[in-house]
């Protein structure tokens, strides 16, 4: 709710901000919802009556020992239960790399500047089927071909999917590349490589002999293999690692640049 005349000595007197009641209803469909408030458990009713008003099952959490919550209702509650995704005005995400955290958390509380641009350990990742995906390590494939477009642009995690593409296994252009000494290894299941995605545009005839007709053509650059493989279960589209991925993935590149430094 918007709370355009103040604090108000605690009063729930808002009006829903646009997209709320339509999300809480949406979020209800899939799980159950809580509303965390750091208010005195004295304002608890207002705020459950304010839902009701809208439409809304909503009780107030009487269980000091409640760990989670599982129902029809929404609970309003000051104890952060288990779930699945909290969504809040401050929230800063962690993903496992806490010089990123500590300097995102320093200029939000006006302690520090901006931090620097989106590291690669923090991009999103793409699950890719080999053995396409070795002919973008090889340095031979520049394309990846979707479906779909994506308006995302820098630093991506290329993941190897655990089934194998059988077109990809007969496609010539590939044969020929995993037939040279040195080919990548056809790993599956695991983060491989970190990558750029510089351009996403429909096919017109363009980006022969990779880019497929009728597809959206992403450009890829910058494409490092990491040391070792990260294990990992893919998922469609874009998609973000756990924070245990991403402490991985800064430690692998971390220990790499030594090695990096000698070439």
């Amino acid at each position: 709710m918007d709370h355009n005349r103040g604090w108000q000595d605690g009063r729930i007197y808002g009006s829903p901000i646009p997209g709320a009641l339509k999300a809480l209803r949406t979020l209800q469909a899939h799980r159950s919802v809580f509303v965390y408030t750091a208010r005195g458990r004295e304002h608890h009713p207002a705020i459950a009556a304010w839902l009701i008003r809208h439409g809304f099952d909503a009780i107030v959490n009487d269980d000091p020992d409640r760990a989670y919550w599982r129902g029809s209702e929404i609970i309003v509650t000051n104890l952060k239960l288990g779930a699945a995704l909290y969504i809040c005005d401050r929230a800063l995400f962690f993903a496992g790399n806490w010089d990123a955290a500590l300097a995102e958390a320093l200029y939000r509380i006006g302690e520090g500047g901006a931090p620097a641009a989106q590291p690669a350990a923090d991009a999103p990742a793409l699950t890719i089927r080999q053995p396409w995906l070795a002919a973008i390590l090889a340095g031979e494939k520049t394309i990846e071909n979707r479906s779909w477009p994506t308006k995302h642009r820098g630093p991506v995690v290329l993941h190897a999917a655990r089934a194998l593409a059988r077109d990809g296994q007969a496609d010539p252009l590939v044969r020929a590349v995993l037939a040279r000494p040195g080919a990548p290894a056809l790993t599956t299941g695991a983060l491989v490589a970190t990558a750029s995605i510089t351009d996403c545009h429909r096919d017109t005839g363009c980006c022969r002999p990779w880019g497929l007709p009728g597809l959206w053509h992403w450009g890829l650059a910058d494409v490092q293999a990491l040391p070792e493989p990260i294990p990992a279960a893919g998922r469609l589209g874009l998609w973000r690692l756990d924070p245990g991925q991403h402490a991985l993935l800064h430690r692998h590149r971390a220990d790499a640049l030594p090695a990096l430094a000698h070439r």
